[in-house]
């Protein structure tokens, strides 16, 4: 292969690299103007504080096993909350919500990373296979840094 030829090939994708480096910065300030309303607003928003008499808990939970049945997806934790509920579970009647919260327990899981779950003390999820003795249903799940 010649010279001249390896240069008609590769000189299109140098001067696509050198555009984006030097055009790149000057641009970047469209980012913020697209970006829509709803995710500009969650980025000014201060985070939610539970009030003292709210029903919900809160645990940090390192999971330890993961699963997905028909009726449910579950967590189970390395250290209980409220001395022995070990599992926390999504029904997998809302597949979106199941979807997403296998996903962060999974992404946790692989990572060895904490969750931090939300939940209600005394709700009971036996509806969909999550025994009252050692399971609550979650309200939500949030993977922490």
């Amino acid at each position: 292969m010649s010279l001249h030829l390896r240069w008609k090939t590769v000189l299109p994708y140098l001067v696509a690299i050198l555009l984006g480096l030097a055009l790149g910065p000057a641009l970047s300030w469209l980012g913020g103007w697209l970006r829509p309303p709803a995710v500009q607003a969650a980025e000014v928003a201060p985070a939610a504080a539970l009030a003292p008499d709210s029903p919900q808990a809160i645990h940090t939970c390192t999971p330890d096993y993961v699963a997905a049945f028909a009726a449910r997806v579950h967590v189970r934790c390395a250290v209980p909350a409220e001395t022995t509920i070990y599992y926390f579970a999504a029904p997998t009647s809302d597949s979106k919500n199941a979807a997403r919260v296998l996903s962060i327990f999974l992404t946790a899981r692989s990572l060895g990373k904490d969750v931090r779950i939300y939940y209600t003390s005394g709700s009971n999820g036996s509806a969909f296979g999550c025994s009252f003795s050692d399971c609550r249903p979650l309200d939500a799940a949030e993977l922490l840094p």
